[in-house]
């Protein structure tokens, strides 16, 4: 496969090489490949033994630390098109308490799961289809993972969020998300994890006007966007600033 230039699409310097990302000019602070036997206790079916790989993640990209300098952390995740069983590959379930993070789709198309969940009466879903170019803002004490619902193509996805923000990951305790992606009978279905007794139904949001509320455009890289205003991206660096 011969190389894509990501530039356009994510306003940063990479190639695509087909099977792994390639920054030109770019420090990476660290490389990570997830495995089936780390993310195990988040599967639909925990008794698998393939795809022995589900994604990468890029740590903190950075070019002569322009991006630490202004407190903006940026990584990078490349989700593989694979299945386990029957549930699309996925990442982690990961939450960051008190800030903000924007999701940003460079390559390919999938699912967002975001959720918060307090109690079986006090619980919110959200099931976002996304393409690239598309934007998500993830809000403060929201979980989300990042699922490639496509079986011919990986998913590659911009992570941005305050230095000051910690993301964890969660919910190893619960088996992962509210909700997993399968496929079944030649169809994606959405089915609800046996460990949340009981919780709403995926909800559908109007992601643009978050964006719009928040001044982030849907036709501009992220990246490019807070370089030339940053003094609009404000509420990405405040505790408990987003709200939908």
């Amino acid at each position: 496969m011969a190389r894509i230039d990501l530039k356009q699409s994510s306003g940063l310097p990479i190639f695509y090489s087909g099977e792994d990302l390639l920054p030109q000019g770019l420090s990476i602070s660290e490389t990570s490949t997830i495995c089936i036997d780390d993310i195990r206790s988040q599967l639909l079916n925990e008794d698998l033994n393939c795809p022995q790989i589900f994604y990468k993640k890029y740590k903190d990209l950075d070019k002569d630390d322009v991006f630490k300098g202004k407190n903006i952390r940026i990584n990078m995740y490349l989700i593989y098109p694979n299945l386990a069983g029957i549930e699309y590959a996925k990442t982690f379930a990961t939450r960051c308490k008190s800030y903000p993070r924007i999701l940003e789709v460079i390559y390919g198309g999938g699912i967002i799961l975001m959720q918060k969940y307090e109690s079986a009466t006090n619980n919110r879903v959200m099931k976002i289809l996304v393409k690239k170019g598309e934007k998500i803002i993830i809000p403060q004490g929201y979980t989300c993972a990042i699922i490639n619902s496509r079986q011919n193509s990986n998913l590659i996805v911009l992570e941005m969020h305050s230095r000051n923000a910690k993301p964890r990951v969660v919910l190893d305790d619960r088996k992962g998300m509210s909700y997993y992606i399968i496929r079944k009978n030649a169809k994606q279905e959405t089915v609800r994890n046996p460990e949340y007794k009981i919780v709403e139904l995926p909800e559908k949001i109007n992601s643009n006007a978050i964006l719009s509320k928040y001044g982030v455009k849907d036709t501009t890289p992220i990246v490019k966007q807070i370089m030339r205003k940053y003094e609009k991206f404000n509420w990405l660096f405040e505790e408990d600033s987003v709200d939908i």
